[in-house]
């Protein structure tokens, strides 16, 4: 009897542990349900995120770090590229120059070409993608990592006379 008096409590621990459980499974998959996975759906649709364009390094003229992953490249001719990085460069926004390391006079995404950032050049980046993109895609890039402010457009219509 007394061996019976053991179990009981254990069952129940064991129905309880079990109820929360599923309940916990059930909610996260409603929420996860729920959630949006894209912030706006108008913003960079037409960007492409894996682009294997190259850049003539001669070209370039300036950079724009948007975040630790990422940058903006301005060259000749008012080109645009958006270039995202293997990993993560935190020296890239405090860097005064980019350096580039490549076999040739391209940097490309493949090929083992990377960008140097850092002042003694100690900080070698791979390319993860290269895209060239328009002027206006490279405005809203800049407008959505929050360096440029948008323009604020006249929403009011011009009064009536």
């Amino acid at each position: 009897m007394a061996r019976a008096a053991l179990i009981l409590p254990r069952f129940e621990y064991m129905k309880n542990y079990i109820y929360q459980a599923v309940g916990l499974l059930i909610s996260s998959v409603l929420l996860a349900s729920c959630a949006s996975t894209e912030t706006d759906p108008g913003l960079g649709r037409d960007i492409n995120y894996r682009g294997s364009d190259c850049i003539s390094i001669r070209t370039i003229r300036d950079y724009t770090p948007l975040d630790n992953r990422s940058l903006l490249i301005e060259a000749g001719g008012k080109r645009h590229y958006y270039v995202q990085l293997g990993v993560s460069s935190f020296d890239m926004r405090s860097s005064i120059q980019m350096g580039s390391a490549s076999r040739d006079d391209w940097l490309c995404p493949y090929g083992g070409d990377a960008l140097v950032f850092g002042s003694f050049g100690d900080e070698r980046v791979g390319i993860r993608s290269i895209s060239r993109i328009s002027e206006e895609q490279a405005e809203e890039l800049l407008i959505r990592h929050g360096i440029r402010e948008p323009d604020e457009q006249d929403t009011d219509p011009a009064p009536a006379e």
